[in-house]
């Protein structure tokens, strides 16, 4: 149904969004590429007595936790719209159709008529919701526990959403993201020797972004929903046993702090889009992404959010990459659904699967279908894997069958119409609906197209150019003719003078570009590559007429009569009704396979192929059904080709698609009930869980690049699924800081199967653990601060999770907190090979660096900082069984201009370390005379850092600890070696050591009163002082055992301070100002200082100081009218701009800086501000203090 047309005043759109954990239980197999087995684990000696895998090894842990996003909209004539989003492996029909029957029952106008399911395919969830036995060979049995676990969840999230709506503004922009993902299977052959396939780079690149903020509150809209639509296979991962979300985990989390809006991830052209591999790109890229492990798709997600981010913000911005496929911000569109179901071509009315070439079988080669699962297989090695799967004895060898001497063409010649392949019915072995079920959605100028399928970049493309405003632009496929050149040695189909021969070819010769690279193929006859052009690019108008019936599945030897990949009908009149935006949702509803091109089904056997379940023009029939559907969205009474009006109600058809409904919604209500009734009855009968709720072993303080864990008793893990936090002390207080979107690897220890009488008396202890890795990476992963690596500081691990107590046993929550551990910068930073340059200059190397074989052929240096691979708990306890220490090398392509080796390890951590680095400031301690020091900044020069000037005769120097520092703060423990005058004084005893670490955290305490030097006591702060900056004398400013410099002061770390305030200049007509850093009782004392706020706009500052104290005089800058404070809990105050990028640049440098709390100064003068007072005057003789963050919106 179209929204009709509605008054201004009602219009509004409104929208809701939700997200919900959807994480099945540990014990249950982790997706396709979990290992064979079952719910006993031989190899560790353990048992799952739930009992949740059946053919598939159990998982031990969740990486990262699964979801549900759901979606509602709202037109303002009522119209609601619903998609939800889950991590399943595939869509498939009755799950959806629980859902949607759920949903339903809440009485809130959304159910199977306007509701969406859209899976991420994930090749690492468990996958038990479907009946359909042929997917369990991909994956695992039928489990109706899991079947109604996700049902209702998705509804939950849509009512849950719904319940939540707002009034919303929404717009959308496409932009083309390409470093993730290439042409799943790529170049390949036909079987005639013609090209095939596709070039790698041929796959979807629209990253497609539609923004939903609420405006509930006008002028101040703020980011409720993102629905990105791009296509990717989720396979970074391999058969690792943990639940994962794969790159979904990571890319939601990102996306979701950036924006504060829910992410809802749609697939498109995920059929031809798998991850990137170095066959695209160079390896010192690293965009090797598949099955390259979690913390590649850290390193993948971050890529695809940046460009999810910069999409958003373009939106907002008005500043789209394709102005043609932009729709802005409005909030009036109208919403229309349809949802409707057809029932196959005329020639193929059931869903098939293997689709073995019948010229294959003439040829003396008989395939079987299914029994390669899902490929065609000889009937040799078909009938022994088939013995294999029954457990019955190989079959006689030498089976062999003579050749016809014919082919199809030989009948077709004759008016026989043979078909060109062959296969099963797979309805009810892959798919749980004997019709195709399809959608489209209209918001305003934006059409979704639905479609139950593993949608192809053709597809995709084809839908997109026939339903936007262009006439004449329809996409009908990769044409590799065009890499074909003619060998000029005949006549040609395309260029035959006085018209094409009888049979649509010619005489001569050609060659193409061989797929894949390599040398040219030659001597291509016309016949074959005009037959491979004409398969793309001949029109396919009528191919499903009731006249064309008899030969749809045979192909024409007249070439000119061949019904190629698409009907072509993208003219004026449809251009007319186009939008500017078209999503191509694929993996959506349920399943009817790979949706292969008639050129690419009709070129030879392979997978995919054989996955195609509605015959050779199995993409056509869907995608013009869904064009069809998107005109008639606009125009209801555009006019339905033939076929199409044969499949209306009450069309011969309808009588199947009818009966098909309605079984299957006896199946899915069944399903629901029945099974609800039984897992009902099997929970009350799980026994209690054993011990009490307590930690097992406390997690270590580390250093980065160390991994550390918590131990605890929980629940059993049908019962319990904890949910972890790692949080993180910041100004006496605890902040989250990471969570299970793949920041926190949880796993569990199962039973011993050597005694069961533990679990069913409720004896058996479920030990769970969680991890924890700190590290430096070389992209954002959003930690909390904007930082690149684990901030040195105290943090603890949060568990809250359910488990079963008492008799009978009944759920009850629990929660616990670990005790603190500390988190330290890595100081492992050296400064080696310390030399005086022939300048003068001295110079050190940075390291250290690695020497390792060069792929077994000689040495290969790697640095300058080669920081650690991997990890080890104490004793190996509770390592996970994920990481393991396996390098591996791969060279850089010379084509790229780069040069050596990439040393990897994909399993060496859980996230994504730093592999190495360099310094980005080195600094040396130069002595004179033995009594002064002078700090001398190095800069590097191709393998060295070199001081900035030479030494004098009497000078020595050294880079002492502290004084290398990398891009993440990590420092050198260890001083150089000193070089200059005299080598044996120890140059750094006159230098200010690093910054200390951080102690344990011993807990909140009270406040101390008191003040002077370190402020009194406690942690929670005293009640005046600061501590000088580290290295200097307490009250001197000076450095220890130097001679006393009058006036000397001591300087703020040069990161945290602003450019113009190291210079000491006037920015504009704001002076740069002197800030204090001596204790509080001195500053009320010696300081006057100013603040005045507008009442209107907080961005309005102005600052002085005065001090009469030139030991703690420092300038800083006034930026953008802002000002910010950062205090330092026992160090100095240090002051640093707030620009545009507003408060996580804030953070990113307050965490850069230590600092624990984000300060605005002020004093008497009587100010009024809507931010920080809400109206009241201050009028004191005493420095007011105003805790705040200023936002740079003001």
């Amino acid at each position: 149904m179209l929204a009709g047309p509605v008054a201004a005043d009602a219009a509004q759109l409104k929208a809701g969004a939700a997200k919900l954990d959807s994480s099945w239980h540990v014990g249950a197999s982790a997706g396709q590429y979990a290992s064979d087995g079952t719910f006993v684990d031989e190899r560790e000696g353990t048992y799952d007595p739930t009992a949740h895998s059946t053919r598939r090894k159990g998982s031990y842990g969740i990486q990262s936790r699964l979801s549900v996003r759901a979606l509602v909209m709202q037109a303002g004539n009522g119209q609601k719209y619903a998609i939800v989003k889950n991590d399943n492996y595939i869509p498939q029909d009755l799950v959806w159709r629980r859902a949607a029957q759920l949903i339903e029952a809440a009485n809130i106008d959304i159910g199977k008529e306007n509701f969406t399911m859209a899976v991420t395919h994930n090749h690492s969830s468990p996958y038990y919701s479907s009946t359909a036995a042929g997917t369990w060979t991909f994956q695992d049995v039928f489990d109706v526990r899991m079947y109604n676990y996700l049902a209702q969840r998705m509804a939950d999230a849509v009512i849950k959403a719904n319940a939540t709506m707002k009034p919303v503004r929404v717009g959308a922009a496409v932009s083309q993201f390409e470093k993730t993902h290439r042409h799943s299977y790529g170049p390949s052959i036909g079987d005639d020797g013609t090209p095939a396939g596709y070039p790698r780079d041929n796959t979807d690149h629209d990253m497609t972004v539609i923004r939903f903020d609420d405006i509930s509150d006008p002028g101040n809209p703020k980011p409720l929903a993102n629905l990105v639509n791009f296509p990717l296979h989720p396979e970074f991962l391999d058969g690792n046993d943990l639940i994962s979300a794969d790159y979904l985990g990571p890319l939601e989390r990102m996306v979701d702090r950036r924006t504060e809006a829910v992410t809802i991830w749609t697939q498109s052209a995920v059929g031809t889009s798998e991850p990137m591999n170095s066959d695209v790109f160079d390896p010192s890229e690293r965009l090797d992404f598949s099955h390259r492990e979690y913390g590649q798709a850290d390193y993948g997600g971050s890529l695809m959010a940046d460009a999810v981010e910069k999409t958003w913000r373009d939106i907002a911005d008005g500043t789209p990459e394709d102005p043609d496929h932009y729709v802005p911000f409005t909030t009036d569109e109208p919403v229309g659904v349809v949802d409707k179901y057809y029932p196959g071509p005329l020639t193929h009315p059931y869903p098939g699967v293997s689709n073995c070439r019948t010229d294959t079988t003439f040829g003396g080669n008989p395939q079987l279908p299914v029994v390669g699962l899902p490929d065609c297989q000889g009937v040799q090695s078909g009938l022994n894997a088939l013995a294999g799967e029954i457990g019955a004895p190989p079959p006689p060898g030498g089976v062999s069958f003579p050749g016809t001497g014919l082919t199809t063409d030989d009948f077709q010649a004759r008016g026989i119409p043979v078909p060109e392949n062959y296969g099963a019915p797979s309805y009810g072995a892959l798919q749980e609906d004997i019709n195709i079920h399809l959608q489209a959605i209209r918001l305003g100028d934006i059409l979704f197209t639905v479609c139950s399928c593993e949608e192809w970049y053709d597809q995709s493309e084809n839908i997109q150019t026939r339903t936007d405003k262009v006439a004449g632009n329809e996409y009908v496929g990769f044409d590799w003719k065009a890499r074909c050149a003619k060998d000029n040695n005949g006549t040609y189909g395309d260029s035959v003078p006085g018209g094409l021969p009888p049979e649509g070819h010619g005489s001569g010769t050609w060659n193409c570009e061989r797929p894949g690279g390599g040398a040219r193929l030659t001597g291509l006859s016309d016949e074959k590559v005009e037959r491979m052009h004409r398969q793309v690019t001949n029109p396919a108008n009528g191919w499903n007429d009731v006249a064309n019936a008899a030969g749809a599945d045979s192909e024409p030897t007249d070439l000119r009569q061949i019904k190629g990949n698409f009907t072509q009908d993208d003219t004026q009149a449809s251009a007319d009704l186009g939008y500017k935006i078209t999503v191509p949702i694929g993996m959506a509803n349920d399943y009817n396979g790979y949706i292969a091109s008639y050129r690419e089904f009709q070129r030879g056997d392979h997978y995919r192929k054989a996955l195609t379940g509605w015959g050779p023009h199995s993409m056509d029939y869907l995608s013009t059904r869904l064009v069809t559907l998107g005109r008639r969205l606009k125009d209801p009474s555009w006019t339905l080709p033939a076929d199409q009006l044969l499949e209306e109600s009450p069309g011969p058809f309808q009588p199947k698609i009818e009966a098909s409904l309605a079984l299957n919604n006896q199946r899915a209500q069944a399903l629901g009930e029945t099974g609800g009734g039984a897992i009902a009855a099997y929970e009350a009968g799980l026994p209690a869980s054993g011990g009490n709720v307590e930690a097992r072993k406390q997690p270590e303080s580390i250093e980065r690049f160390d991994g550390t864990f918590f131990k605890w008793n929980g629940g059993d893990n049908f019962t319990d699924n904890p949910v972890v936090k790692v949080q993180r002390r910041v100004n006496d207080q605890w902040e989250d800081f990471a969570d299970q979107s793949g920041e926190i690897p949880v796993t569990l220890q199962f039973p011993s199967g050597e005694d069961t009488n533990q679990y069913a008396t409720g004896n058996q202890e479920w030990l769970w653990t969680a991890h924890f890795e700190a590290f430096g990476a070389n992209f954002d992963t959003d930690m909390p601060g904007g930082d690149r690596a684990t901030p040195p500081g105290n943090y603890r691990f949060v568990v809250d999770g359910e488990r079963r107590e008492g008799a009978p046993a009944t759920v009850k929550p629990y929660h616990l907190e670990s005790a603190s551990f500390v988190v330290k910068r890595w100081d492992h930073v050296t400064a080696e090979d310390a030399q005086v340059d022939p300048g003068g200059e001295p110079s050190v190397k940075i390291g250290p660096r690695t020497s390792r074989a060069l792929c077994g052929k000689g040495p290969d240096e790697i640095g300058p900082i080669d920081y650690p691979d991997t990890y080890t708990y104490e004793a190996n306890a509770a390592q996970p069984r994920f990481i393991r220490n396996q390098m591996w090398c791969e060279r850089s392509s010379p084509k790229t201009g780069a040069n050596g080796l990439e040393w990897i390890c994909d399993a060496c951590a859980f996230r994504p370390w730093a592999d190495e680095g360099d310094a980005e400031t080195v600094t040396f301690t130069v002595l004179k005379d033995g009594t002064s020091a002078e700090q001398v900044p190095a800069t590097k020069s191709n393998d060295r850092w070199v001081a900035n000037r030479a030494l004098a005769a009497d000078e020595t120097a050294q880079v002492c600890p502290g004084g290398a520092v990398d891009k993440f703060g990590n420092v050198n423990s260890d001083a150089s070696q000193p070089v200059g005058a005299a080598s044996a004084v120890d140059v750094c005893a006159f230098a200010p050591p690093p910054p200390p670490d951080p102690d344990p955290d011993p807990g909140p305490t009270p406040g101390g009163g008191g003040g002077g030097t370190g402020g009194g006591g406690g942690t929670g702060g005293g009640g005046g002082g600061t501590t000088p900056a580290p290295g200097f004398a307490p009250g001197t400013g000076q450095i220890p055992g130097a001679t006393p410099t009058p006036g000397a002061t001591p300087p703020l770390p040069t990161a945290c301070t602003p450019r113009s305030a190291r210079r000491g200049r006037k920015k504009g007509r704001f002076t740069a100002l002197k800030i204090l850093t001596g204790n509080q009782a001195e500053l009320r004392k010696s300081r006057k200082l100013v603040v005045r706020v507008s009442s209107k706009r907080v961005g309005k500052v102005r600052l002085t100081a005065k001090s009469t104290d030139p030991r703690t005089r420092k300038a800083v800058a006034l930026v953008k009218r802002r000002y910010i404070a950062f205090e330092r809990p026992g160090k100095a105050t240090i002051a640093l701009r707030l620009s545009s990028a507003g408060n996580r640049l804030v953070r990113r440098q307050a965490s850069a800086c230590g600092a624990t709390r984000v300060t605005v100064y002020a004093r008497d003068r009587g100010y009024r501000s809507k931010r920080f007072r809400r109206g009241k005057r201050e009028r004191r003789t005493e420095a007011v203090q105003v805790s705040a963050v200023l936002r740079a919106d003001g």
